[in-house]
């Protein structure tokens, strides 16, 4: 990433983790397909691999359970991560997986990339680290996009975690409740509730 697009990426990143931490972001929470979730952001993300020797698996079951989230803050989710395991793998490949287990979808990214070290795991999530940056040269991220990710997966009820060992990879997972019954319902009241609000 070159620095003037870094500076302006770290920018937004700030305004959007400001909102966030403040209850300023504007949320639309809607049933969305676990699936469409993973292709858009692969899709996006596929400049990324151009002149690499870095392959992306999409492995998703067919019928997957939708999830009950907003789906431009999921897929951003998912775009981090995508990003992220590009900066650290050399070549091999990444794979973006779904799974539901019981009444929620678990979304994976596994990369064969250098791993990061034990110590370093519990700070991946927080601001400004750029755990593994230094292996690879100078920073070529802002230090902010797995941070913003934990606010958003939290902010869905779910949960975010990394499994790793250097020299063998990194497995990224987060996790999102399934559409249910209940959250139809709770979209229907909504509704007008939000026209009243903006009347």
């Amino acid at each position: 990433m070159k620095e003037g697009q870094r500076l302006t990426t770290m920018i937004n990143d700030l305004l959007d983790l400001e909102k966030i931490e403040s209850g300023k972001m504007e949320w639309h929470f809607q049933m969305v397909s676990s699936a469409e979730i993973i292709q858009q952001a692969a899709t996006s993300t596929a400049s990324l691999l151009d002149g690499k020797p870095i392959s992306l698996q999409l492995d998703v079951p067919a019928g997957i359970s939708p999830v009950y989230g907003d789906p431009d803050k999921l897929k951003q989710v998912v775009i981090n991560l995508i990003s992220n395991a590009v900066k650290f793998t050399h070549q091999g490949t990444i794979t973006i997986r779904a799974r539901q287990r019981d009444q929620e979808i678990v979304f994976n990214v596994l990369d064969e990339g250098i791993g990061i070290a034990p110590q370093d795991q519990e700070l991946v999530f927080e601001k400004f680290q750029q755990v593994g940056d230094s292996l690879i040269g100078k920073p070529q991220g802002t230090g902010l996009g797995l941070a913003i990710s934990k606010e958003i997966i939290e902010h869905h009820q779910g949960r975010i975690w990394l499994e790793s060992e250097p020299g063998k990879g990194s497995c990224f997972s987060f996790s999102v409740p399934i559409y249910t019954d209940q959250d139809e319902k709770a979209e229907t009241t909504d509704v007008p509730l939000i026209e009243i609000s903006e009347t």
